[in-house]
């Protein structure tokens, strides 16, 4: 069936190679993977190393239980990356892989899930233990204590191209990264809601993250989220702020700009993502996740070059007094005057709580 099909657009196409050079100027040759003959070069369409590629392989296969028939697992994969990773139309793959447009879609869709059901296994927060050595990093790079994570939102377009060319959906993906830029925590958040704040409070992390982080440590989030004892965001812009409220904006600042660079790097790897031309609002949340599963399994497997990694000349954070700090405010106050104190010259990195109240 999948060779008929192919051979019907091939026909159609070769008519025409002025048509055939417009629609298709991506594609290295008509049925050029026909037959699976993938060579190390080609790998560098999917920005991705073989190797990496084949520790997926062998990662799915202990969950695979359709591909038994003509359509092996290693080719499903390598179709579904290829849809992953470039902006081709499920035509133009298939023509490329020597199977219909409706194999094509059934593929990515197969595969996508396959990786999304894996959510769990990759995606996870961090122990205390690993919590604490991203305390380490970030305090010892930025000079910005206790800090475990960085949360914001991506916008992502959403919904049919051709029936939406003007007014596309979109939708906000919620996610906490780490100082390696891997994720720790997604949330997809409904079409059309753009508020970060109202994604966070539908997200199970606003109600669990109390849970997640002990009091002295915190996430850093934007100015758009509400400022919470785990959650510091910066002193807002609309008042006069003080010298040293504009320090520790700074500082804050430079600290968060993990989960942008994690938010560039998924979005420059995974071109799919630039326009999800799906309607099904289930079928979009199982692209994005798999794509953040792809995100974490690559840095596992290949580390990232956009973060240096650094001599750690502080090795731990700042002890907050409960008794003497107990709510967000006060929180933000400690650490805007902790931020300041170590920022003047020749004073110890260890000041005592009375000295930063």
């Amino acid at each position: 069936m999948f060779n008929k099909a192919y051979d019907e657009e091939l026909d159609e196409l070769l008519h025409d190679s002025m048509k055939l050079k417009t629609v298709f100027p991506r594609v290295p040759k008509i049925g050029y993977f026909k037959h699976f003959d993938f060579e190390e070069n080609d790998y560098q369409n999917f920005n991705i190393k073989k190797s990496t590629v084949q520790a997926l392989i062998t990662v799915l296969k202990e969950y695979d239980k359709t591909s038994i028939g003509k359509i092996s697992l290693e080719k499903k994969v390598h179709i579904f990356l290829w849809l992953l990773t470039s902006d081709s139309s499920y035509r133009e793959v298939g023509l490329l892989f020597g199977l219909s447009k409706s194999a094509i879609s059934h593929i990515f869709h197969e595969i996508s899930t396959l990786i999304a059901n894996l959510r769990y296994n990759y995606i996870t927060w961090p122990s205390v233990e690993e919590q604490h050595l991203t305390r380490i990093k970030v305090n010892s790079r930025y000079k910005f204590p206790n800090c475990v994570g960085f949360i914001d939102t991506c916008r992502l377009n959403v919904g049919s191209k051709r029936k939406m060319k003007e007014n596309l959906d979109k939708v906000l993906l919620q996610a906490v990264c780490n100082e390696s830029l891997m994720f720790i925590d997604i949330y997809i958040g409904p079409v059309g809601q753009m508020k970060k704040n109202k994604v966070f409070k539908e997200s199970s992390l606003a109600h669990e993250l109390k849970n997640f982080v002990d009091f002295e440590d915190h996430i850093l989030g934007a100015s758009e989220y509400k400022l919470k004892k785990n959650l510091i965001t910066p002193f807002s812009s609309e008042e006069l702020l003080t010298s040293e409220e504009m320090k520790f904006n700074e500082v804050h600042w430079k600290a968060y700009s993990y989960i942008g660079l994690a938010f560039e790097l998924l979005k420059e790897r995974f071109k799919r993502l630039k326009h999800i031309d799906i309607v099904n609002y289930e079928d979009i949340n199982t692209l994005i996740c798999s794509a953040c599963v792809m995100h974490n399994f690559v840095l596992l497997h290949e580390g990232c070059s956009e973060i240096k990694e650094e001599i750690i000349v502080c090795d731990d954070g700042v002890t907050i007094d409960t008794n003497i700090v107990k709510t967000a405010i006060e929180k933000r106050q400690f650490l805007c005057n902790y931020i300041n104190y170590i920022h003047l010259e020749n004073l110890p990195l260890n000041p005592t709580p009375n000295d930063l109240m």
